[in-house]
C-alpha cells in the first residue's frame, strides 16, 4: 500500500467509500455504526502462520478520498471510519506488502492464509478477539469491490487488505489487492 507514501513504497491505497463520495462512487453507505461499549481501539494483529506482530495504526482517507495506509513498513492500518475489530460490520485493516527497496513489509505473506487460520486482534482495553479466515480473494486494482470489503453487512467480519501482483511503472501501482475476509469466533 503507498499512495501519500509512493516514495516510501511502492503500493498504493485503496478508495474506500465514505458518506461523501459515496452518491459519487454509486455505492450504498451504512449509517454510522453505535459503536459496542465494550470494544476498544485495536492496537495489535496477530497472525502467528504468517509471523505478523503488527502495531495497528488508525487511518483514515487520504487527500483522494482512498483508505490510507500506515506510515510504518511494518504496522497496519485499520480504517477508523468504519466499525472496530469485533463490532457487527465489515472492519477493515490494511498493510502494505513492500519497502521502497522491495524487500517485505507486514502482508508480504499474507496470500499464504487459508480458509480456517486465525486472526487476533488486541484492543485497547487487553481483549482479543479471534477471527477465521472464511475467504482469500485477489482482484485488479481498477475492479475492487468496494461494497463487499467495506460496505454493511450483520457480521463481525474483518478485511484485510495488501498489494499483489505486478508493479506498473506506467500507473505507479501494483495490479492487483489481495483481500483476507475473516469472521469472529470468539
Amino acid at each position: 500500500m503507498g499512495g501519500v507514501f509512493a516514495k516510501e513504497y511502492k503500493s498504493q491505497p485503496l478508495v474506500a467509500p465514505d458518506p461523501s463520495s459515496a452518491p459519487v462512487l454509486g455505492l450504498a453507505v451504512a449509517p454510522t455504526p453505535t459503536p459496542a461499549a465494550n470494544i476498544g481501539t485495536p492496537e495489535k494483529l496477530i497472525i502467528k502462520k504468517i509471523g505478523v506482530n503488527a502495531s495497528v495504526e488508525a487511518v483514515g482517507l487520504d487527500k483522494l478520498n482512498r483508505m490510507d495506509v500506515p506510515k510504518k513498513a511494518d504496522d497496519v492500518g485499520w480504517y477508523n471510519l468504519g466499525v472496530k475489530p469485533g463490532e457487527v460490520g465489515n472492519a477493515v485493516i490494511d498493510g502494505h506488502l513492500d519497502r521502497i527497496d522491495l524487500s517485505p513489509a507486514v502482508f508480504w505473506n499474507l496470500k499464504n492464509l487459508q480458509n480456517g487460520d486465525q486472526i487476533q486482534v488486541q484492543d485497547a482495553d487487553n481483549q482479543t478477539y479471534t477471527f477465521k479466515v472464511m475467504d482469500v480473494e485477489s482482484y485488479p486494482w481498477n475492479n475492487f469491490p468496494l461494497q463487499q470489503v467495506f460496505g454493511p453487512t450483520n457480521k463481525k467480519m474483518l478485511n484485510l487488505i495488501t498489494c499483489q501482483g505486478t508493479y506498473d511503472t506506467k500507473i505507479g501501482l501494483y495490479t492487483d489487492r489481495e483481500v483476507v475476509y475473516s469472521e469472529l469466533v470468539q
